[in-house]
């Protein structure tokens, strides 16, 4: 780390020698009579090709205000059914100016009966912001018709660990989960089967946010994903409804509805999608252990097949009290029930090739009922244009759910007339979440604004697993492993950001965070209790100057926590099989990370390049309990630290046809101690994602994605090369119809290899699912489809909801 403070200190004292880039576009849009024009879309075009750079909705007064827009030369243009296009003179931007105004837009109404009107500027499927990286779900012909998770896998940066059941962002694990601004307050397994279930009929966009600023919660330390469902915005009444159905090596089927009704003082929203189909987990293991002066090869091989059924609903209503104040209440809910059932065999020899001397057969059935809701209310006032802007959320949440794994098992070899073994988990999980939070920021005197806020959290988790072994059909408790395990959790946080520009207009943020957290875990069955008390301060810092009009360099700072999950907690065991398992840990520790991120803009080509060093970190340890049974335990094992080099970038084959490319480098370094061993790590790993858009004429537009993976390492797991190919076609019929096919995964390559090989104990695993998919999905759209604005807003329960179970 000393090595980097020189380099960083000279850029640091390089970005308050320049101007910014940050400028903004204000106007109003009027009718013939010198009348305002509310809900017009106002679009800022390049005046070179005519493409979209921006976009704003005109407010109830006719006024709009277009932010964060680079020197060059742009045309605006106004869009309103029933009036013709309006076309604005020439801007040009040069990077002396803060803030222009625009001259009047006026539009003329059109007597002609418009049987069809398009707008062509359409996003990229990948669109990287100064901030975030975009996924554009909505309109992708390769995202309809699958489910949140694949979409999510097919996200630069991200990576889906389906064996673990985990998320990793930039090859780091620790991602904090957000669904329109606020978190699922799920475990990250059950955040796994949610986004499993969750149709991606009902996604706008997927956010990735590597370096959050103090406003954010700092849970997370490898940054943010938030899934932002759609919200029809449209004034009237109006909506859309979608069904999607196809196959893999298993049938699925989809269905998706959104309502909204907007007038202009009531917006009522609501949508609702379902999602169900099969899928198969195929899982094969070879295992090497120790057994005294002996050794025992372990082959498993398990082929489960799964039932999935979920459903998610969103209600809103938005109320305009007046031009100042809002107030909204907003309703979530999730359900989900999963079934997987299946044979899985283990085979017991001394050596490799050698003799059987134990082989047994287990029949495996597991099915996890769950639902999830929270509510929220809302206020958003603003006190004028200098007095500021406050807001105040409350949230209640309520997660429920109930789990049963059931295994019988038969011994083959040696033949003997054993009965059959069996083994019942029973866990019932119940959690409450009560948050409360307010923001309030202003502007102060000059170019610079303040944000402050502070946030009270209250999170109780129950846990009573019951595990019954022995005879089938004479199963008995078993005290010693059963366990009833309760947490509870406060967190009070407060932050104030600063931002602004300096005289030479270099744009700076500065914010600081603290949070108080107090828990306690208390196993009932153990009668032990582990209690918490800690204060932490999480400080942030951004910088960003242009080099010159095309070019521009960004400076980011954070530091971030990461608290275990509530289940992570929890010592209960979970069974795979009568070999495997899984326990929590009581005594796991937060892991801390310090970020670090430099960004080069130049137009719309980004390049970043970041560090991260993580303590006390958190991993998943696969370890012998035997000479036959092995348990994945969460530790605290060390500490890792990452370089990742980062370039996204769009390219033009063809009129018609342009490619979003982006490619990711990182270099890794573990160090940690694994069954007493001290161990170092390092390795060089790769990802690259492709996104192909290419307009075929007559309707048709289609779709070209993959990406593709180098062997990573992680800790102690290591594995191979992964990718995936996926191809989409769509075809508009009529203004109101689109069809749209697509093949997922075509050549069945994203299958996972994972090896852990140290001294007395090596491993071996890969798995198979059904991820080669066909999929076909018809949409409509019915009612007044005029552009209307929507007040965003993130929601109190932002930190809580990933940890929930």
């Amino acid at each position: 780390m000393k090595t980097l403070l020189l380099p960083l200190a000279l850029i640091f004292l390089y970005f308050l020698s320049t101007p910014v880039l940050s400028q903004s576009i204000q106007g109003q849009v009027q009718d013939p009579d010198g009348k305002p024009l509310p809900y017009v879309s106002v679009l800022l075009l390049n005046s070179r090709d005519s493409s979209l750079v921006k976009g704003a909705i005109s407010d109830a007064y006719g006024a709009y205000i277009i932010d964060q827009v680079r020197s060059g030369n742009y045309i605006l243009s106004a869009l309103f059914i029933g009036y013709k296009l309006a076309q604005g003179q020439p801007i040009i931007l040069t990077g002396n100016q803060v803030q222009m105004k625009a001259s009047v837009l006026v539009l003329v109404p059109d007597t002609r009966q418009l049987k069809e009107v398009t707008v062509s500027a359409k996003r990229p499927f990948i669109e990287q912001q100064i901030d975030r990286m975009v996924v554009n779900v909505a309109n992708s012909i390769i995202a309809s018709g699958s489910t949140a998770l694949d979409v999510l896998e097919k996200a630069p940066g991200v990576m889906v660990d389906r064996q673990n059941n985990q998320l990793l962002l930039r090859g780091r694990p620790g991602v904090m989960v957000q669904i329109d601004g606020r978190q699922t307050y799920l475990d990250m397994a059950d955040v796994v089967a949610l986004l499993r279930s969750m149709s991606s009929d009902n996604i706008d966009q997927i956010e990735l946010i590597t370096n959050p600023s103090a406003k954010y919660d700092a849970a997370g330390n490898s940054g943010v994903i938030n899934i932002r469902l759609k919200k029809n915005n449209n004034v009237g009444t109006n909506g859309s409804l979608s069904l999607a159905g196809g196959s893999g090596r298993y049938d699925r089927e989809q269905g998706s509805l959104q309502l909204n009704h907007r007038s202009q003082k009531l917006n009522l929203f609501g949508n609702y999608s379902a999602n169900q189909g099969g899928n198969y987990w195929h899982f094969i293991s070879s295992r090497h252990q120790a057994d005294g002066q002996q050794h025992n090869v372990i082959n498993q091989e398990a082929y489960f097949r799964f039932r999935d059924w979920g459903q998610n609903t969103k209600a809103g209503v938005d109320y305009f009290l007046s031009k100042h104040t809002t107030i909204g209440l907003v309703w979530t809910g999730f359900w989900l029930n999963n079934r997987q059932r299946g044979p899985a065999s283990a085979v017991f020899r001394r050596q490799e090739g050698g003799a059987v001397y134990w082989q047994t057969q287990t029949d495996k059935f597991e099915q996890t009922k769950a639902f999830n809701h929270i509510g929220n209310v809302n206020l958003q006032h603003t006190f004028g244009k200098q007095g500021g802007q406050v807001t105040i959320d409350f949230d209640l949440g309520h997660f429920d759910r109930t789990f049963n794994n059931t295994l019988s098992t038969e011994t083959i070899v040696p033949v003997t007339d054993q009965p059959l073994n069996g083994l019942l988990s029973q866990m019932p999980t119940t959690i409450s979440i009560r948050t409360a939070k307010a923001d309030y920021s202003r502007t102060l005197s000059g170019d610079w604004k303040m944000e402050t806020g502070v946030k009270s959290s209250f999170i109780q988790s129950k846990n009573d697993l019951t595990l019954s072994s022995g005879v089938v059909g004479h199963l008995q408790l078993d005290a010693a492993l059963s366990n009833n395990f309760q947490y509870t959790e406060q967190i009070q946080a407060a932050y104030v950001n600063f931002s602004g520009k300096l005289k030479n207009k270099t744009e700076i943020q500065l914010g600081l965070r603290s949070e108080q957290t107090h828990s306690m875990g208390h196993s009932l069955n153990l009668n032990q209790k582990v209690t918490r008390n800690y204060l932490n301060f999480f400080p942030s810092l951004f910088i960003t100057r242009p080099l010159s009009t095309n070019h521009s360099l960004t400076l980011s700072y954070s530091r971030r926590i990461d608290r275990p999950n509530y289940q992570s907690l929890n010592p209960g065991r979970g069974y795979v099989d009568p070999y495997a398992f899984g326990r929590g840990n009581p005594f796991l520790r937060p892991q801390y990370t310090q970020s670090l991120e430099v960004k080069h803009t130049y137009k719309n080509i980004f390049t970043s390049l970041g560090v991260s060093y993580i303590n006390d970190f958190m991993f998943s340890t696969i370890q012998p309990v035997d000479s036959i049974r092995y348990e994945a335990y969460r530790e605290n094992i060390g500490k890792s630290q990452a370089y990742n080099l980062t370039m996204s970038f769009p390219l033009t084959v063809m009129k018609g046809w342009t490619i979003q490319a982006t490619l990711l480098g990182v270099f890794s370094q573990f160090q940690y101690v694994y069954l007493s061993t001290p161990l170092t790590v390092q390795q060089i790993s790769a990802r690259l994602n492709a996104s192909n858009a290419i307009m075929l004429g007559n309707g048709f537009t289609a779709e070209i994605t993959g990406w593709l993976n180098t062997p990573t390492t992680i800790a102690m797991a290591r594995r191979p090369w992964l990718g995936s190919l996926d191809v989409g076609l769509q075809k508009s019929l009529g203004s109101s119809w689109k069809a749209k096919f697509s093949l997922q995964d075509v050549f069945h390559t994203n299958r996972f290899e994972n090896r852990i090989q140290v001294p007395d104990f090596s491993t071996i695993t890969g798995y198979s699912m059904d991820t080669r998919i066909a999929m076909l999905n018809l949409t409509y759209t019915f009612g007044n489809q005029q552009l209307k604005g929507s007040r965003q807003r993130l929601m109190g329960s932002e930190e809580e909801t990933k940890r929930a179970n």
